[in-house]
């Protein structure tokens, strides 16, 4: 499968190469692949046959590692489990279930937003998908929307989760022109931070970056607040006032803004039967959709703007939680939480808040008092990392513990609190067969080299410790 990919996209580069009349200047595909086949090319065949050779002449001998035996074992019990087992929604570990309890949990979280639907509400769905595909050239290249059933993660780092278990519901079938979407929704939500310097945070290192900057720490307090099903309670209203403001800063088209809204069109499967949000409207942001992040990205910008004047930069999102600081008294916070409340409310939006905070765990554990930043772990969680022996390529294993020391040195602030935080990631680490101690590393400029992308296509064939063969030597040989 890795080979006929590679001879794919390396037909088309030679074809291209060769006929660069055919090479015309590129239309918008929306990152989606030409469903063609590339034509024969006759200086390759030589090339092709030797790559085919390759795979015919692979030789292969038994490893006798006590580690892959063990994952063999553990394969062999989890396929003969009779019970479920059902990933956490944050934290890395998985719990067996009854399969009647699962539908149960599941059931009820499907019933609790959803309604049924029938089947020409998906025909219709599927009919304007083509129409869309059309208006943009690239009908050849969409598929029709796959059907997959729903599923259900569990929330065990929420409180009581022992006997009332609570779950995020995930619906996998996503139409493609959430994909479409997805790339306009990225433009628009440039424009927007480029020009309001609105802290819509990306990742932990931008609010890290953003803690660095307040200025006397210790007059200062944490407002953190937790927007309270955020995916799901986006309506068309609220998305639509998004794309309103959003039109100060980018020049939304209405065939942009109709593909946008068309996108939130969903329907949700389960054992052969199709479900709606309930009301009158097919509006459903989803769990797992391609543009559901940035479709909260841009509602979240809209929702900052509003409390710019009261905060200036000194609040900001990441997603579905929020952030603030403010040297204000308890009595004049409070009032401070309550405009907060009062401009999601007024958007149709819950939320949890907490004021008057010295500290708060927020990707990485933020602390106002001290001065200090370091790597946070939900609870409940258990670090797992890949074993030393298991069966992935060398320079992968070998690189594991630099790729983990760099990132807790990164999340923390001095030598202090990278070693008051590592202790379990030590531990993790040496559980997997590794012999690194974790040591603190002054982090490095986040300036980067630009770096010229080269014109490579890379062949990257599966890894197996079982292969004797030198497959790289043959290749760079071929």
């Amino acid at each position: 499968e890795q080979t006929e990919n590679f001879l794919r996209r390396m037909r088309w580069k030679a074809h291209f190469f060769l006929n660069p009349c055919q090479n015309s200047a590129s239309k918008e595909t929306y990152g989606f692949k030409s469903t063609k086949n590339p034509p024969p090319i006759e200086e390759l065949k030589e090339f092709e046959d030797g790559m085919l050779q390759i795979i015919q002449s692979i030789k292969f001998k038994q490893v006798n590692n006590s580690f892959l035996n063990q994952l063999n074992k553990d394969t062999d019990r989890i396929k003969t489990e009779r019970k479920l087992i059902i990933p956490a929604d944050k934290t890395t570990n998985f719990y067996k279930l009854d399969p009647q309890k699962y539908n149960e949990l599941l059931n009820q979280n499907i019933t609790k937003s959803y309604k049924k639907s029938n089947t020409t509400t998906s025909e219709a769905i599927e009919e304007e998908n083509m129409n869309i595909a059309e208006k943009l050239g690239i009908v050849d290249r969409i598929d029709t929307t796959a059907i997959k059933n729903a599923f259900i993660t569990l929330k065990d780092h929420r409180p009581n989760f022992a006997n009332r278990p609570t779950c995020r519901l995930i619906n996998p079938t996503k139409s493609e022109i959430g994909r479409i979407s997805k790339v306009l929704l990225d433009r628009i939500n440039s424009k927007i931070t480029a020009a309001t310097q609105i802290n819509q945070w990306k990742n932990t290192m931008s609010v890290i970056e953003w803690f660095k900057q307040i200025q006397n720490k210790n007059d200062h307090q944490f407002i953190c607040f937790d927007i309270v099903e955020f995916y799901p309670s986006i309506n068309a209203d609220l998305l639509n006032k998004a794309l309103d403001f959003a039109t100060t800063y980018d020049n939304i088209t209405t065939d942009e803004r109709n593909i946008i809204l068309h996108a939130k069109k969903s329907l949700l499967n389960n054992n052969q039967e199709q479900w709606q949000k309930k009301g009158d409207s097919l509006f459903d942001v989803t769990m797992g959709s391609y543009d559901g992040a940035e479709t909260c990205e841009l509602v979240g910008s809209y929702l900052l703007s509003q409390l710019q004047d009261n905060f200036g930069n000194k609040i900001g999102l990441y997603r579905d939680d929020g952030l603030a600081v403010t040297d204000t008294t308890a009595r004049q916070t409070e009032n401070i939480k309550k405009t907060i409340c009062s401009v999601f409310k007024n958007n149709g939006l819950k939320i949890t808040i907490e004021a008057n905070k010295q500290t708060v765990n927020f990707d990485v554990t933020l602390n106002l008092t001290q001065n200090t930043y370091q790597p946070y772990m939900k609870p409940n969680t258990t670090l797992q990392y890949v074993h030393h022996d298991s069966n992935h390529p060398p320079s992968i294993t070998k690189n594991i513990p630099a790729g983990i020391n760099k990132r807790l040195s990164t999340l923390s602030s001095d030598k202090s609190t990278f070693d008051s935080a590592t202790p379990p990631y030590q531990k993790a680490l040496d559980e997997s067969g590794y012999h690194h101690k974790l040591e603190f590393n002054a982090a490095p400029s986040n300036k980067h080299k630009n770096r010229k992308r080269k014109n490579i296509l890379w062949f990257n064939p599966p890894f197996s410790k079982n292969v004797t063969t030198n497959i790289g030597q043959k290749f760079l040989n071929l």
